[in-house]
């Protein structure tokens, strides 16, 4: 019996969610399903994409309807769930069942997800493990809606970043000066950033921690799969170069300098032991000037937005999910990827992930051997653009492109324009 055809779908629409379409035409030649509320410029005009548009504002139940109905409409196919946000993780969590009648849903179990995209027990694994965390205080935003609720008193070391610690509610809340991650230079402003954020309704815990110093390039990211046995079979790591800095979009990386970094490897696989995690996990870390040992600072339960970084390393993410969950077709989909470990990422490829223009990039890089560095692996190799695939080239995507990349260029005029020695 011939193996049954792969048919990925994924939900989303944006810069992450093209790449994970891209990983996979590029390693098994297939076309993905993309179901989204709307068109978005990253998946628009695309010839390695099948669009599926349920209408902006659409429900949960008209999302899900939307999937079967893509998983109806190619029986014999090997349908593969992908999704890349922490709200599409809890959609797919409050359908598992239904959902799993129909496709391959390569994820770990809810337990486990809701661990692990929690990021106070973050903070308590790190711990345990004696892995480095910044100092941090956890506050439960839950009666800030009582008569006399005020923000706490917090015995930290000021200037310090306070992030909500379940990041999907946030996600989707809306609320003037909202940012994806804060900062506070004094409990003060701390306690107006914590009224602003309670003031939206937001009642969780909102997790503040002293700020790790250093530019964006002190930043380190890394991204692995755990299969069903618990094996790391793709691990991928880097050296953030520079991120993204409008209000809603801090903390995702646009350049990544893809060197190995083993001992971050380690502990980050350690940490996704301690959790029994399956399936795609990226940490953020940073570096601390004062002692040079890594921070964690948090755990994404996915790939990740800036996953073409992965392929730019070596590693194509696609093969590792199919070799875990649909064997048959990894068998008659090519030559192997390559497996990947802890000790692995000492071995990958080095190259420059980046969506931003040199011209912009080296000015925030400060250090005059590291940007001498990047001139020459973007001589010898260029900067790796996750739009940018030979296979699905077209005018269309190249105007999209061009205009999205001079975007980017006028937030960072806007919101940095300058490098800091915090990075905020």
């Amino acid at each position: 019996m011939p193996a049954p055809r792969l048919r990925p779908v994924i939900l989303g629409t944006d810069l992450g969610v093209y790449s994970i379409a891209r990983s996979f035409h590029e390693a098994y030649g297939v076309r993905s399903t993309v179901v989204a509320n709307s068109p978005r410029g990253p998946i628009n005009d695309s010839r390695i994409i099948d669009a599926v548009f349920t209408g902006q504002g659409s429900s949960e139940e008209r999302i899900v309807q939307a999937l079967l109905d893509v998983a109806a409409a190619h029986p014999g196919e090997q349908h593969l769930l992908t999704v890349n946000a922490e709200h599409e993780i809890d959609l797919v969590r409050r359908h598992r069942a239904v959902l799993a009648e129909r496709y391959v849903v390569p994820f770990a179990d809810d337990d486990v997800l809701a661990a692990a995209g929690d990021k106070v027990e973050l903070d308590r694994i790190c711990r345990r493990l004696g892995i480095p965390v910044p100092a941090s205080r956890s506050v439960d935003l839950a009666g800030a809606g009582a008569p006399g609720w005020a923000p706490p008193a917090l015995d930290l070391t000021f200037p310090v970043v306070l992030k909500p610690a379940v990041s999907a509610e946030h996600l989707l809340m809306s609320y003037p000066g909202k940012k994806k991650v804060y900062s506070a230079a004094d409990p003060a402003e701390a306690a107006a950033v914590l009224g602003r954020i309670a003031a939206a309704g937001y009642r969780d815990v909102v997790v503040v921690q002293e700020l790790v110093p250093g530019d964006d390039t002190w930043g380190r990211t890394v991204t692995c799969y755990v299969d069903r046995t618990g094996r790391v079979t793709m691990m991928a790591s880097g050296q953030l170069i520079l991120g993204l800095h409008a209000p809603t979009m801090l903390g995702n990386s646009a350049t990544i300098l893809t060197v190995p970094q083993p001992e971050l490897a380690e502990q980050a696989a350690a940490i996704l032991r301690e959790l029994r995690f399956t399936g795609f996990a990226n940490f953020d870390i940073k570096v601390d000037p004062r002692d040079g040992r890594g921070r964690f600072l948090d755990l994404n339960p996915r790939i990740g937005r800036p996953n073409y970084y992965v392929n730019v390393a070596g590693r194509n993410p696609a093969r590792a999910v199919v070799e875990d969950y649909c064997p048959d077709v990894a068998a008659s989909g090519g030559r192997p990827g390559p497996g990947g470990d802890p000790a692995a990422a000492a071995h990958q490829h080095v190259g420059v992930y980046s969506y931003l223009p040199w011209s912009l990039v080296r000015r925030y890089v400060p250090d005059p051997a590291l940007r001498q560095r990047l001139a020459q692996v973007r001589r010898t190799e260029g900067f790796a653009h996750p739009l940018d695939y030979p296979a699905d080239r077209n005018l269309r995507r190249r105007r999209y492109r061009a205009l999205s990349t001079l975007n980017l260029v006028r937030d960072f005029r806007r919101y940095y324009p300058r490098p800091t020695e915090t990075g905020f």
